[in-house]
């Protein structure tokens, strides 16, 4: 019978090679539990080398299994101020008799406490809500008896540090009156506000 295997021998010896190539299909082909797992690993391997700096990518060239559960957490941000024994507040006052009476070359400082209540740390800036005829400058730590070098706040925000979370600052505000103030400012009292903003810190 032409075309019949009893007429084409070597359909024999495909019949007897067919299993074992099926059966090599079979070892190569992943399973799906297999295929599940392969995806959880590059996915974890993404988030984490999201959170690791720029040029740290040796990560990528090793490979460890994960036995513990991955825990993510959030973290608040919220800052408060303190003038003295008053409360703690989003706002406090300095009393104007602080600032009374200066005239020109004359600078006063005083001392109040910054605190985080939130869990992350944050940078600072800070910024005047108008113009002064006073230079106000703000510095960490207690008021020295020397005028401050910083440069005077402005209506534009500038840097003025950092906090950590639930940490507490103890912040120098200095006011102080130039010598080419006006004769008319001299001897009056100077009213300012001051706005400190945070921005969290990337952890």
């Amino acid at each position: 019978m032409t075309g019949s295997r009893a007429a084409r021998p070597e359909w024999s010896r495909l019949s007897a090679i067919r299993p074992r190539v099926r059966r090599l299909l079979l070892i190569l082909r992943p399973t799906p539990r297999g295929a599940l797992a392969g995806a959880g690993a590059l996915t974890a391997g993404i988030l984490v080398a999201a959170g690791l700096a720029a040029g740290s990518y040796a990560f990528l060239n090793a490979q460890a299994t994960v036995t513990s559960a991955v825990t993510i957490k959030s973290g608040n941000l919220a800052l408060t101020v303190q003038y003295g024994a008053g409360a703690a507040g989003s706002t406090t006052t300095i009393p104007t008799t602080a600032w009374a009476t200066m005239l020109p070359g004359d600078f006063v400082g005083q001392q109040f406490t910054l605190a985080s209540t939130g869990t992350a740390g944050s940078t600072l800036t800070a910024r005047l809500s108008a113009a002064s005829a006073w230079q106000i400058r703000i510095a960490s730590g207690a008021c020295p008896a020397t005028q401050l070098t910083s440069a005077p706040l402005t209506t534009t925000a500038a840097a003025a540090g950092s906090i950590l979370g639930n940490a507490t600052s103890t912040i120098c505000v200095q006011a102080a009156l130039p010598a080419t103030a006006a004769a008319t400012v001299a001897g009056t009292t100077s009213a300012f506000t001051i706005i400190i903003d945070s921005t969290q810190v990337p952890s």
